[in-house]
Formats: C-alpha cells, structure tokens, sequence
C-alpha cells in the first residue's frame, strides 16, 4: 500500500459519511468557539478594570468547567453513535482483508481529520467571534466599549489540549472496541439496538420513587435556604427519574396498551404500538437526553433572563435609599449618633447637596430564630438544616424608628411590642424571646419596606417601645451562645439619606466624599449607595445572563443533534420495515399516517416532560430567586412562559427540518 493510501481512504470515509460526519464536525467546531470565548472572557483583563467586573471573570471561570465537562460527555457520547453506525463497514473492511492495525490506522487519520477541522477551525471561528461576544456582553452590563482585538493565546492552549484529549479519548474507546469484536459482530452492529433492560418492573418503580421524590422536594419546600440545600438532590433524582422511566415505564406503559385487545387490534393502533415498542426499545436514553437537556434549556434560560430583567426590583429591595450609613451599637470604637451625623452634615454643605429625605433606624436585624408556638429560640449553627420549617426571619426596631420609616407613631410601653407575621398569630397575647416575655399590645396591617433575608420564606417583625428593650433583647441572646458575639445578630443603627432630583453622578461623588471624611478609623460603620451597586448588580446578573443563554444555545445544539441522528438511525431501521408493511397490503397513505404518529410521538414526548419538569420546579426556582432578593414572581412566570413558547417554535421548526430527511430516507 502507498503511503497516501490510509489518509486519502480517511478523507473519503468523512466524505462518504457525510450526512452522519458533518453535523459531528459542525458541533464539535461551535463547541470549541464556545467553549474558547468563554475562556477568553474568564482570562480577560480589562474586564476587571470596569466598575463591578470583578465578578464576571469568577462567572465566566464557572461557565467554562460547565462547558468542558458538558462537551468531555456529550462529544464521546455522539461519537459512539457514530461508531454504531459504522460497524457494518469496518467489518466489511476485516473480512475483505483489512487488518485491526490498518484500521486502526485509517481511524487514526479520520481523528487527526477530525482535530483539524473542529480543533484548528473552531479556534479560528472563536478568535473572529470574540470581540463579537466581547461587544455584546458589555451591552449587557452597561460598561464602556473599547476599542481594540486581541488573541488570548492562554484561551488558544487550554481550548485546543481540551479537545484534542477529547479526541483522543474517542479515538482510543474505537479502538478498543474494534479489537474487541469480531467481524461477524461489527457486520450486525448496526442493526443492535439499545438493550431493553431485564428488569423492567424493578426500573419502572425506581423511576416512579426518584422522579416522585424530586417533584415532592421541589412542591413542598418553602424556605429559600433550604430550596438552595435541597435544588441539586432533587435535580439527580428527577433526572435518574426521566431516564428510568423513558427506558422502562414507556415500554410498560405501550405493553399495557398492546394488552388492550379492543384497542390494540385496530389498523392504525397496531402498527402504532408495536412500531413505538421498537423504538423506545432502541432511543429511550437518547429520548432522556433530549428531555433533560430540553429542560436544562428552559430552566436556565428562563430564570437568568429573569435575573437581568429584574435587577431593579432587586436593587431596590436591597438598597431603598440613596446612600446610607450603618454602624453596631456593639463594635468598639464607634462614634455617638450626633458626632457621626454632625460630620454627615458637614459633608453635606461642602458637596452643596440637600436630601430630600433622611430616616433613621436602630434594628436588630435578621435574627435566626425557630419558632415553637409563641416563643422564639435561637436557631443552633450546627444543627441539621434538613428540616427548616420552623425558621423564622426576625426583624426588631423601636417604635421611633418605625414612625420614621412610616409616619405612624405607636404607643408602647417598656414589655410592650407590636406585631406583623407572614403567618396569621392574632390570637398571640404574648411573644416570648428566650426568657424575654412580651405583651402584644396590636398587631401591625404590614411591615415596612425592609429588605427580608432569603433563607426563610417566614417572617416576624416587632416593634419594641424604646433602646433598652432592644438591648435587653441582644443581651438574651449573648447569654444564650455564652458570650460568644460572632454568633448572634447584632444592633445596627441606621441613617439613610434620598436625593430626589440628584443625578447618579452627584450621588457617586458625594459617596465618595462621605467615605473620605466620615469613615476615618477602621472602627467605624460602613456606607452604601443604590448606584454604586447598581453596577455590581448589573454585573452578576448581566454575568448570568450572558453564560445562560450561552448554556442554553449549547444545550439547545447538542439537542439538535442527538435529535438529528435517532431520525436518521431510525429512517434507515424503518426502511425495510415499512415496505414489509406494504408487501402485506397496508396502502402508502396508511404507511405515512403510521410514520407521522409515531415520529410526532417520539419528538413531542421530551418537549412535554422538560415542560412538566419547568412547571413543578416553578415553585422551588422563586425560592432560589428570593435567596438572591427578587421576589417578583409574576415576572418570573412571564419569562418561563415567553421561553417555553420561543423554544418551541424552534422545537416544532427542528422537527419538520429532521422528519423531512426521515420521510426521504424511508420512502
């Protein structure tokens, strides 16, 4: 043999194989751009140097081991479909006198085919595409464009030894199976289904326990904290679910329905169970496949565009006034209200700014607190947060800080508090804390506009008459963690500051003032501003973003494809078939109305379970959302309904591109 002949039989392999090869090579070379871009945004500097960047790298550095980890998988997986369909035609090349080493040797050539094209030509898309993607996520995040193209030669390693051990993890898995099987094997390998598994009983009820246990997490936990402990265990179970009950509870379920004689002997109905029997027998996982990453889609997609378009509500939620000033009652050091206020007010007349409006506030903010009946307790830091239903979020302040942040004055007497619960309490007479008793004098018709720490969906505010309840409060818990102050919520004065009028320009520098001629000690309390934080808030959510829909367009791909290649595999399965069908007289519009049912079937079956899956993980996800301050749930329902709707017309689109090869392939 000439030295040309193994790598020109390579190239006419590929050639050959087209229609299963080039959407192989077209995923591979949009997985490595993808997969480049996103390393080129973690490693890029001059992202960090824009206010509130600091985060998108971190963001970035996650969405790449995302990527690499999706692509190690879905890559080896599409290639051995590949190999399954070319065990027929590397048998024939044994049994015609081809040696395991030559075509070891020929695979080899197809690999080194394979880099180049998807390696060498997904860099090239990459780089072009980089300042691309660059432009668009600084649109996003509202930075500043500049101007400029460069190479990040770090992304070009990294992005090419990836894949390169991809390929050549393939590589060597064909191999091995190639020295494994005998020519006779690889002759009928094409023709080898996915093995229907043996206990069929044993899956179908482990598929019914996971996938119920999944959904039962997802409907019945309210605590935003323990939605954020619980959200992956009850993703594993749904998703080992779906695949058990795609293999086995499908064919279950078209086995109870062949038992149905009044139904099963009819035309239509006969050809229609029994020819998708066969084929949930052969593509229940690759069915799985599609349904999970469907889901993954709309779950992704859905809830960061949610994220990013309610960024504001957050914002406000967080941080209600323009700039605010916070101190401890118990950190040492710390200056008394009327200096602190004194030099506030200094600053003030200096940067010719009034506010328009100023509150002041001394809470003991968010105090982790388990309720049993009318009493509270303090939640222990190393108990076993399986179980959080009774947590409850407690807010304290005076009842002058409350006329303030309301206008409505109360009166309270020293043991006397007024209540608001999200919970209805209003037969309480009284609220113990600890060893503290209290007289509830009324109950409040809403909390003001505070912002509630996510970790439990329930919520207590109280109202104490003045200071030394508060403080006696605050000592309660001191004695009951020992003395130990890093474990209890301390007292916080606060005086917040809104300019009406004032533009984010005047606002950031009069920021910038206060922490230069306030904040003098490292004693002293902390400011925050709305708009200075705008731009760490546009940043992670703008971040999350950008990499969902990223994850999506790379989940949405890989759905594509698989979809793509069970069409083909089962066009050519089919073929002989349906003309066996014909022989015996069923007529070509009873072949095609047979077809159409069972190929819709098969298509829409995982659109369906990825929205059932959307629809019972809707309660959890607001829960994850209000961990994070949005609490805006009409929102969020709106964002999942406009993606279920965009993704299926691009499912539905998908399906008549992919049927129509199928039609091609079986007529």
């Amino acid at each position: 043999m000439g030295n040309l002949f193994f790598p020109k039989m390579a190239a006419g392999n590929l050639v050959r194989n087209r229609r299963f090869v080039f959407p192989y090579l077209l995923t591979g070379l949009i997985t490595v751009a993808m997969f480049y871009n996103m390393t080129f945004l973690a490693f890029h500097k001059e992202i960090n140097n824009m206010p509130g960047g600091a985060t998108i790298p971190t963001i970035m550095s996650l969405g790449t081991g995302v990527v690499g980890i999706f692509a190690v998988i879905f890559l080896l997986y599409t290639n051995t479909f590949l190999m399954k369909r070319r065990q027929k035609e590397i048998g024939l090349y044994n049994i015609l006198g081809m040696s395991k080493g030559h075509i070891a040797l020929v695979m080899l050539w197809e690999t080194f085919y394979t880099c180049l094209i998807t390696i060498a030509g997904g860099l090239l898309l990459g780089i072009l595409l980089s300042k691309l993607i660059l432009l668009l996520l600084y649109k996003v995040l509202f930075f500043t464009v500049s101007f400029g193209f460069t190479v990040n030669w770090q992304s070009v390693g990294t992005t090419a030894l990836l894949f390169a051990a991809i390929n050549l993890a393939a590589l060597l898995i064909n191999l091995l199976h190639v020295r494994l099987s005998k020519p006779v094997e690889l002759l009928k390998g094409g023709s080898v289904g996915e093995k229907e598994p043996k206990t069929k009983l044993l899956l179908v009820l482990l598929g019914l326990v996971t996938l119920g246990a999944g959904y039962f997490i997802a409907l019945t936990t309210e605590a935003p904290l323990q939605a954020l402990m619980l959200f992956f265990l009850a993703v594993i179970l749904v998703i080992v679910g779906t695949y058990c009950l795609f293999t086995a509870g499908s064919i279950a379920f078209l086995k109870a329905m062949k038992r149905r004689k009044d139904y099963y002997y009819q035309p239509k109905h006969f050809i229609g169970v029994s020819g998708m029997l066969y084929r949930m027998k052969q593509n229940a996982v690759g069915l799985a496949n599609i349904c999970i990453l469907s889901t993954m889609v709309l779950v992704t997609v859905s809830t960061c565009v949610c994220l990013y378009l309610g960024t504001g509500d957050a914002l406000n939620t967080m941080y209600p006034h323009d700039i605010t000033y916070s101190q401890s009652w118990q950190d040492s050091g710390n200056r008394s209200k009327e200096e602190v206020k004194a030099q506030i007010q200094e600053v003030l007349d200096k940067a010719g700014m009034v506010p328009t409006h100023v509150q002041e506030m001394d809470q003991l903010t968010s105090v982790n607190s388990m309720l049993e009946g009318s009493t509270l307790g303090l939640v222990d830091p190393e108990a076993n947060f399986s179980d959080l239903s009774n947590t409850v979020t407690t807010l304290i302040t005076t009842a002058e800080s409350y006329r303030q942040m309301t206008g409505t004055a109360l009166d309270l007497a020293p043991g006397e508090v007024a209540l608001n619960a999200s919970e209805d309490h209003t037969d309480w007479q009284t609220v113990t804390f600890l060893d503290l008793t209290f007289t509830v004098k009324e109950w409040l018709p809403e909390p003001p506009d505070l912002f509630v720490e996510g970790y439990s969906d329930q919520y207590l505010f109280l109202v104490v008459a003045d200071e030394a309840d508060l403080e006696a409060i605050y000592q309660q818990q001191l004695q009951a963690k020992d003395g130990e102050i890093g474990l209890v919520s301390k007292i916080y004065w606060g005086y917040s500051m809104d300019f009406d009028g004032a533009t984010k320009d005047q606002i950031t520098r009069l920021y910038d003032l206060l922490l230069g001629n306030v904040l003098t000690d490292a004693g002293d309390g902390s400011f925050s501003c709305r708009d200075v934080q705008e731009s760490e808030f546009y940043a992670l959510y703008g971040g999350l973003l950008f990499l969902g829909l990223f994850l999506g367009l790379l989940f949405l791909m890989a759905t594509v494809l698989i979809i793509y290649y069970k069409q083909i595999s089962e066009g050519y399965e089919d073929k002989e078939r349906f003309a066996i069908l014909e022989k015996v007289g069923m007529s070509q519009q009873q072949v095609r109305t047979a077809i159409r049912s069972q190929v819709r079937m098969v298509f829409f079956l995982p659109l369906l379970g990825a929205m059932v899956h959307l629809a019972v993980a809707f309660k959890m996800i607001t829960k994850l959302l209000a961990a994070l301050g949005l609490q805006n749930i009409p929102l969020f329902a709106l964002c999942c309904a406009g993606t279920v709707a965009v993704f299926a017309v691009g499912y539905f689109v998908i399906y008549h591109l992919t049927a129509r090869t199928y039609y091609k392939i079986v007529r």
